[in-house]
């Protein structure tokens, strides 16, 4: 593909609007192109000879998301998700595909359109409401979301009333979730979708605990609220004041035991002391001095001083040291400290574009032992979904690796796309990526494959057709028992 460019300082304002708006039309065209691309490797990997592994807790979706994951650098889920809205483009919206790649659709527009047709079941009628959704969709003008949403719907209900989504979908996706992308390092967010019933009880619950505490407690109601929740999580109906008056009652309720376990690396090092190169034989606990370096919260990112500090007054410290050039453990499992060391060298899981925490992830032999030794030239961390992407869709013609001694892993895909990942520690603590001894020269051995192999792979009870089959059943009786219409009436 080639580079365009464009002058900008010789356009003036009337030519720069037509520019937006006709590189608005390409983005959204190469938008339909891209997911027309992951439609067909899509459908090519899932067919024929994969379909025997259906039942596979790693089935042939999920490989193929995650090798289009690693190409496309996003997340397997987004990967996932963008080629099955490919494939319902091609399959079930053709009319609309034709529109989208042609620029006339937006790729938000699209979205919307997949979702709320998405539980129509019969082949013609679904026909008749891609034909009819075309026509209508360049009439449609500049929507609102919620306006687009309700153009969508009435065209759905004057074909399939029981397809036209409902209030009631919350209530099959009430969840809970925690963390998000934009989350300040130290804190992790809580997002909850409850029924509102729900919703009120726990509100009250919070604001009883956040006001257990006397009128002098320094914390905003809202910092209360949150400790609140927290309080809860330990399993208290009360906040402990931090007024520091010798008469409170509630200051003097003791604080909760801490159990949990957070994983942070830093160098407690200063420049004039290095550090240093012979692990102990067993952890000391010490009380740290003030740290003059930022630290790495596994899972959280990088943690300032500022926050680090107050963590340390608490915390149980173990020396994690680079092992240089010790020879390979004569066992499967690795100790204890090599088990550390390489968990901080990495960081995350070691696959292309995963970020899963290396607390979290198994370790893996790069080169499966016994061949391959137990050493940190060739163990990385991989989380269980990858360690299983490895394992059972690996070998010639699946996906291969190779690790070199300063933690470095070179990943070939089936296709034979390259792609290369370094420890998470590179930039922080170059330290811990200082090479290890060099295991072989040259290629490293390739393992005989274990026959009967994939009767070791878990099993799923139902295929994701199977339950993507049910919930659509389930919403549509859903609809048929309450009978809802949708909200409001069309906006044309």
């Amino acid at each position: 593909m080639s580079e365009v460019s464009i002058d900008l300082g010789e356009l003036n304002a009337p030519e720069l609007i037509d520019a937006a708006r006709e590189w608005s039309r390409v983005e959204n065209a190469a938008a339909a192109a891209k997911l027309a691309v992951m439609a067909e490797i899509f459908t090519r990997r899932t067919g024929g000879d994969a379909t025997d592994r259906e039942d596979w807790w790693v089935d042939p979706d999920a490989a193929v998301a995650a090798e289009l994951a690693a190409a496309l650098g996003v997340t397997r889920g987004l990967a996932l998700a963008q080629t099955h809205r490919g494939v319902v483009l091609r399959d079930r919206l053709p009319a609309v595909a034709a529109l989208f790649a042609a620029g006339e659709l937006s790729d938000l527009t699209v979205r919307k359109i997949i979702h709320r047709t998405g539980l129509v079941t019969d082949p013609a009628v679904m026909a008749a409401v891609d034909t009819a959704i075309a026509a209508a969709a360049t009439r449609w003008g500049q929507l609102s979301e919620k306006n687009l949403e309700q153009a969508i719907d009435a065209t759905v209900l004057a074909h399939d009333p029981v397809a036209v989504r409902r209030v009631l979908d919350s209530l099959a996706d009430r969840r809970v979730e925690f963390g998000s992308p934009t989350d300040a390092t130290g804190f992790t967010s809580v997002w909850a979708l409850l029924p509102t019933a729900d919703a009120a009880a726990l509100r009250d619950r919070l604001e009883t605990i956040a006001r257990s505490v006397c009128p002098s407690d320094p914390r905003t109601l809202d910092a209360r609220r949150a400790d609140a929740l927290a309080a809860l999580g330990a399993g208290r109906d009360a906040l402990t004041c931090q007024c520091e008056l010798d008469d409170c009652d509630a200051a003097q309720r003791p604080a909760p035991a801490r159990n949990t376990v957070v994983y942070v690396i830093t160098d407690s090092t200063t420049p004039e002391q290095p550090s240093p190169e012979t692990p102990e034989a067993e952890p000391e606990p010490a009380a740290p001095a003030r740290s003059r370096k930022p630290a790495l919260l596994f899972g959280g990112g990088i943690l300032p001083a500022a926050l680090l500090d107050p963590m340390l007054t608490r915390a149980h410290l173990r020396r994690v040291t680079h092992p240089g050039d010790a020879q390979a453990e004569d066992r499967y499992l690795p100790s204890r400290a090599l088990a550390e060391f390489v968990r901080c060298r990495d960081v995350t899981c070691r696959f292309p574009g995963c970020d899963c925490p290396a607390t979290d992830a198994d370790l893996d032999h790069t080169v499966p032992y016994p061949v391959g030794p137990t050493h940190a030239s060739n163990l990385r961390a991989l989380c269980r979904f990858h360690h299983l992407i490895k394992t059972f869709w690996g070998g010639p013609d699946g996906w291969r690796d190779r690790q070199l001694p300063d933690g470095t892993v070179i990943w070939t895909s089936p296709t034979g796309h390259t792609y290369v990942t370094y420890p998470g520690s590179r930039d922080l603590f170059p330290q811990l990526c200082r090479p290890t001894a060099t295991l072989w020269h040259g290629e490293p051995p390739t393992p005989e494959r274990c026959e009967g192999r994939d009767a070791m792979m878990p099993r799923r009870r139902h295929t994701r057709a199977q339950n993507r089959a049910r919930h659509i059943a389930a919403q549509r009786r859903l609809n048929e028992q309450h009978g809802a219409q949708p909200h409001g009436p069309p906006p044309f």
